[in-house]
């Protein structure tokens, strides 16, 4: 019984629609060493990866080492780097929690906000040098570090009425200069010329022959694939997937949601032999690692994930990337890169106008100015109508000044070697 459902789920994977096409293909980097941060080690690759425009607009934390608008050197990156692990080490400690939900959902909208498939997004990702966990673990790791510096720095940052009013006493003249400043350097830097290139590989690396041992999950589609059922079985699935994403158990999840008679067992296929296999599961399971899930995959009547639980014998091989898949895979990435930028410098003229009437607007609404004995009549009014812009300017200093003073505390009680 058991092998004749085998049969009908790799006859079912012909007709299967793959969400994801698999991990994005990995760049050769150098693996030499670059700096040790207390424990922890930071590659050479790791500084190259993290020059790419993709990271850098993901990264956007206030560190205060490249300034603002300026495209960095590989040392800035390097020091970049340091901190970021400083940081990491520091939220490790303090207990920072996250909830990887969050993570998810910020994901998604942005898919959706760009327009763009799971697999038009895997692509995306593919022409930067990401794969689909490359690029959580960056947001992971933008979300914990945000939190840390908001819990840190932000919220033990506090500005007195009569901090401001000194602020605006002795820089009247540029506040608005110093306000569109401010607002500019809050768009990510655009790279030189020959930075804005994409980061295509031109091997794979896959897995041949041998046996593997996958497990599945099943959740059957409603006729008609529409409504509300329909939304309920895909928020399932996304929910499997991230479960198993985050650590849970793939054989308890199947006993749990499959909907197929393999679930008693955990969904457990059982070892089977790779050259068995029709070409669509090869073509899947050649790229996955052993503890590695699919993404949902969709067929005409049932959605389902499959769970790599072992393998033997198996064979890594490194295969060329046809030309044409390469030049595909470049002429969309320049597409993006010209989408993105059109978006981007849009946004931030909007984004300029916005503040600025919002600036406007909320000052004018705003209670007259407290006399503290700082400025005159004729000062008090015209700092009436720009207060809101010296708070945001001042609050950005001081959080500046901050941020400096506590990473050069976290660096003098830590053991930093710089390698390169």
């Amino acid at each position: 019984m058991k092998s004749k459902f085998v049969f009908s789920v790799l006859l079912f994977c012909i007709m299967v629609i793959p969400v994801f096409e698999g991990n994005a293909l990995p760049a050769n980097y150098s693996d030499r060493i670059a700096a040790i941060v207390n424990s922890d080690v930071i590659l050479e690759s790791d500084v190259k990866k993290q020059k790419q425009p993709l990271i850098r607009n993901l990264m956007n934390l206030p560190l205060g080492i490249v300034p603002p608008g300026k495209w960095p050197t590989e040392r800035e990156i390097l020091d970049e780097l340091i901190v970021i692990h400083l940081l990491e080490q520091e939220a490790a400690r303090l207990g920072i929690k996250l909830d990887d939900k969050a993570v998810e959902s910020s994901i998604e909208s942005i898919k959706k906000r760009n327009n763009l498939s799971d697999e038009q997004f895997v692509l995306f990702l593919a022409s930067n040098g990401l794969s689909n966990n490359d690029y959580k673990q960056l947001m992971i790791r933008q979300f914990r570090l945000t939190k840390l510096i908001d819990s840190e720095v932000t919220r033990k940052t506090p500005i007195s009425e009569e901090d401001a009013q000194k602020y605006f006493k002795k820089h009247q003249s540029e506040i608005n200069e110093e306000y569109t400043k401010l607002l500019e350097s809050m768009a990510p830097p655009q790279p030189p010329e020959q930075e804005a290139t994409p980061n295509i590989p031109t091997h794979d690396e896959i897995y041949l022959g041998g046996k593997i041992r996958l497990r599945q999950i099943t959740l059957k589609l409603p006729k008609g694939k529409k409504g509300k059922d329909l939304e309920q079985v895909m928020n399932t699935a996304k929910k499997i997937y991230r479960d198993s994403q985050t650590g849970a158990d793939f054989g308890k999840l199947a006993k749990q949601y499959s909907q197929d008679p393999l679930a008693k067992s955990g969904g457990d296929l059982g070892f089977m032999d790779y050259k068995d296999m029709v070409p669509p599961l090869q073509k899947m399971v050649q790229r996955m690692k052993v503890g590695d899930v699919t993404p949902p995959l969709q067929s005409a009547d049932s959605v389902i994930m499959f769970y790599l639980d072992d393998a033997k014998n198996r064979k890594e091989k490194s295969i060329p990337i046809p030309e044409k898949t390469r030049k595909e895979l470049e002429k969309r990435w320049k597409q993006e890169q010209e989408k993105r930028a059109a978006a981007k410098k849009a946004q931030s003229d909007q984004r300029r106008e916005q503040e600025n009437s919002k600036a406007d607007s909320n000052q004018s609404n705003s209670e007259p100015v407290k006399s503290l004995g700082i400025l005159n009549p004729e000062e008090a009014k015209e700092y009436q109508k720009v207060r809101n812009k010296v708070i945001a300017i001042l609050r950005t200093e001081l959080i500046q000044s901050r941020m400096k003073e506590w990473i050069d505390e976290l660096k003098r009680n830590s053991i930093i070697e710089v390698k390169l």
